[in-house]
């Protein structure tokens, strides 16, 4: 069993987080202790696409930020 900090909610435990755009849960790979996680796999947010403080965000908002990233503006 993992030993979770008292800070820590049973949902971060096991790997949910709630997206910062929409507020879905999702699994986050980290989180949970897994080798990668699932957004390691998709292509990076270019930095001026980051917002500081800004959390995770689950797979289809991660989907759409990358997607209008690619657009020229």
């Amino acid at each position: 069993m993992m030993n979770v900090p008292p800070e820590q909610s049973d949902e971060q435990a096991h790997g949910t987080r709630v997206c910062a755009q929409c507020g879905a849960p999702f699994r986050c790979g980290m989180l949970a202790g897994d080798a990668a996680c699932w957004c390691a796999t998709l292509p990076a947010l270019p930095l001026d696409r980051l917002r500081p403080g800004v959390s995770c965000l689950c797979p289809a908002c991660l989907a759409r930020e990358i997607e209008r990233a690619a657009r020229p503006d």
